[in-house]
């Protein structure tokens, strides 16, 4: 493991830490630290999640140019050998932290594949400061396509994602860029690891919304993503993980256990008739594949 050093905080001073997970994609990581500079922010930590020697030496190529650039935040480096997945690459920089007894007031994750615009941080930073009651606050995110993401709404039986309420739904923010304070940190278990890609922000949201605990979608701040940084569509491991996604939050989103083997039973029928629609729309048995798979004890860990 490799890190770099981490300056202790001031006492009058509210420091902000910003976690960016990378998988070989040392220029796109580069991309996103460079629009992180003077918005305020402290220090930045970069999980190494590519396992690959060549893209961990790019990598540490890409942060020492950001380095000469003179931001205002300094850089750590954490190297856990293999690839992680998000909630554990996330947790891990979380731990370290916490094992360093650095104390930061907010924490920003960020997608490496995401920018951040004007001013980002410090209006997500104002929302947390203004209401008490927000734990956790996201900008609105738009894709390179002009498709805008904000509060999702995820139905708990059928895994169908809404931008309104309906029945048997809950709110969740997603993954690509959210802010909160240190409160929410924890002991660095801040998100489910059973969760390798996809889902992990659906279950936060799950575990708040029971909590009663509130979050906010900010219009105004705003993040550009391009998405497919880990993945791509109709590829093995992105259907195996987002189906994966699905079962796991059927066994964990309910309010009592009786709902179970009901929610995995819808979970089913819908998975299956997403597969065999993918498999059609693509032209490729990879879906179905991929949908069976997800039932199995398998990991898939590398793209």
């Amino acid at each position: 493991m490799s890190a770099g050093k981490l300056d202790s905080t001031k006492s009058n001073h509210k420091s902000i830490c910003a976690i960016v997970l990378d998988y070989r994609g040392a220029q796109k990581t580069a991309k996103c630290l460079s629009s992180l500079i003077g918005q305020g922010i402290d220090h930045v930590i970069v999980v190494d999640n590519s396992s690959d020697a060549k893209a961990s030496q790019e990598l540490t190529e890409a942060l020492d140019s950001i380095r000469r650039k003179g931001p205002e935040f300094t850089i750590c480096l954490l190297t856990p050998g293999e690839n992680l997945g998000f909630a554990k690459g996330v947790n891990f920089a979380l731990q370290h932290v916490a094992g360093n007894n650095t104390l930061y007031d907010y924490y920003l994750l960020i997608n490496n594949d995401a920018e951040a615009t004007l001013n980002l941080v410090s209006r997500l930073r104002q929302a947390l400061d203004n209401d008490p009651k927000l734990c956790l606050v996201a900008p609105s995110i738009f894709s390179v396509s002009g498709e805008e993401q904000a509060l999702v709404w995820y139905q708990r039986y059928f895994g169908l994602l809404t931008r309104r309420r309906n029945p048997l739904a809950f709110p969740y923010l997603s993954g690509c860029c959210l802010m909160f304070k240190k409160e929410l940190a924890g002991s660095g278990k801040l998100l489910d690891e059973e969760f390798f890609m996809y889902g992990e922000d659906a279950a936060l949201g799950w575990q708040l919304f029971r909590a009663r605990k509130e979050i906010k979608c900010l219009r105004d701040a705003l993040v550009l993503h391009e998405g497919g940084a880990s993945s791509s569509k109709a590829g093995l491991f992105y259907e195996y993980h987002l189906a994966r996604a699905h079962i796991l939050l059927a066994l964990k989103t309910w309010w009592w256990p009786v709902e179970i083997p009901f929610m995995v039973l819808c979970k089913l029928l819908a998975l299956t008739a997403r597969a065999f629609i993918r498999c059609v729309r693509y032209r490729s048995a990879i879906p179905l594949y991929a949908f069976v798979l997800s039932w199995l004890p398998f990991k898939l860990r590398n793209p």
